[in-house]
């Protein structure tokens, strides 16, 4: 069961993230990097942002809450109440937009930019499914219906954009289709197992954003903080420009969809040694999983010195050799977002979540002034440096908080010995 679950989990990680990471190429070759940079901007910026909000940071909680404070049920409701608000969140925006921003949106940008919110808010809402799978011990139900959404979305997607040419019709569609992915291959499988309990106690779901609500901050904060370099790319200069720095971002994508596959399927094991106080095995899984993404960061990073510019520019459709500086920081960058979010479990699992918080309101507030101000300078390659250095702030304080806290524990569990 573990290597099924670790096989599958990697099959429905790698079709998620390559197809995110491709998608944006390929409307670039399709329709033009103008309307490229406008669906990136829609999918892997501002979307993105909303599907946090519909997440609320609930997916830490639920895949490790093993002793089953809460139901299925109440987590549903809880995830509905959240997927509302984000819609709202995204029209409230596009108002800002289009009536008090002095850039201004056009229509057809403002048209896919709320379409890609529906779709990442309907991505944020399966979610609530894909995580009981992985807590009712499943995690290849998680990948399977990962793998077959996404797969529908996509090939609905890209194949009426071929046809029709129309940025528009085609995000409809999508949304359309991952709507039906949901009910296909998240609800019918759900109903097939009876770990599953649907019942609700009255207002609990209240009590679950409750819980989660600081880990929404964080998870919000640290999508902000992802991302301030691309709002900054869209606010100071061109779509095109915006094409150029998804495509610079793509490598991200594939080092944190090799850290998830190092992550996700030892999370409810790490969550069990630390209820054990197994302090020593806690710590070797933890220096060997942090081992392993600096691993993968390096083989990324001598990959991109030799190769990446002239591939993802002919991937992407756009010439990526002057931003060869910049592609590096952004993998390194993503190197030290990848360890940062393995911290980021292990302080959920610690049940410290209010120092996750803490560590990314400075972090956040900073980032704002640093990315607006290197983009302005420095342009693509400067927002890339940007990041690099916003990454490594939150690494930094993310592993000082953990260690902290596991120094400390140890230290009690040592006392209660003596």
């Amino acid at each position: 069961m573990e290597r099924k679950n670790m096989a599958w989990n990697m099959i429905g990680s790698l079709i998620y993230a390559g197809s995110s990471m491709l998608l944006t190429a390929l409307v670039n070759h399709l329709v033009g990097t103008s309307q490229g940079g406008i669906f990136g901007f829609a999918f892997s910026t501002f979307g993105q942002q909303m599907f946090l909000v519909a997440y609320f940071g609930m997916r830490p909680l639920q895949s490790t809450d093993i002793r089953g404070t809460y139901t299925f049920g109440e987590y549903r409701l809880a995830r509905l109440i959240t997927c509302t608000g984000a819609v709202l969140f995204g029209i409230g925006y596009l108002l800002y937009q289009f009536y008090v921003s002095p850039s201004g949106y056009t229509v057809e940008k403002g048209l896919v930019v709320f379409l890609m919110v529906l779709y990442k808010v309907l991505d944020g809402y399966a979610d609530v499914y894909e995580s009981e799978f992985q807590r009712v011990g499943k995690l290849y139900l998680t990948g399977q219906a990962m793998a077959l959404r996404t797969l529908l979305s996509v090939v609905c997607f890209l194949g009426t954009l071929a046809v029709t040419r129309n940025l528009v019709f085609s995000s409809a569609v999508a949304v359309l289709s991952q709507g039906a992915g949901i009910f296909l291959f998240d609800r019918k499988i759900s109903l097939t197992l009876t770990k599953i309990q649907y019942s609700r106690t009255q207002n609990k779901q209240w009590n679950i954003l409750h819980d989660g609500f600081l880990l929404f901050l964080s998870v919000f904060l640290d999508g902000l903080i992802f991302a301030m370099a691309k709002y900054a790319v869209d606010a100071q200069m061109t779509s095109t420009d915006n094409a150029v720095f998804v495509a610079i971002f793509m490598p991200t994508s594939i080092i944190n969809l090799a850290a998830n596959f190092v992550i996700r399927p030892f999370l409810t094991r790490l969550s069990a040694l630390w209820e054990e106080k197994n302090f020593p095995k806690f710590k070797q899984m933890l220096q060997r999983l942090t081992s392993i993404i600096i691993g993968l960061t390096v083989i990324a990073l001598i990959g991109a010195w030799f190769l990446g510019a002239p591939v993802l520019g002919a991937i992407s459709n756009v010439e990526l050799m002057p931003y060869r500086t910049g592609l590096l920081a952004i993998i390194l960058g993503g190197g030290f977002f990848a360890v940062m979010n393995l911290f980021y479990y292990v302080l959920v699992i610690m049940k410290k979540q209010k120092l996750i918080f803490l560590g990314y309101v400075p972090v956040c507030i900073a980032s704002f002034f640093l990315s607006y101000w290197f983009v302005k300078v420095g342009g693509i390659n400067g927002g890339a440096c940007s990041y690099l250095i916003e990454m490594l702030l939150l690494m930094l304080c993310f592993v000082y908080q953990a260690g902290k806290v596991f120094v400390t524990e140890e230290k009690k569990r040592r006392n209660q010995w003596e």
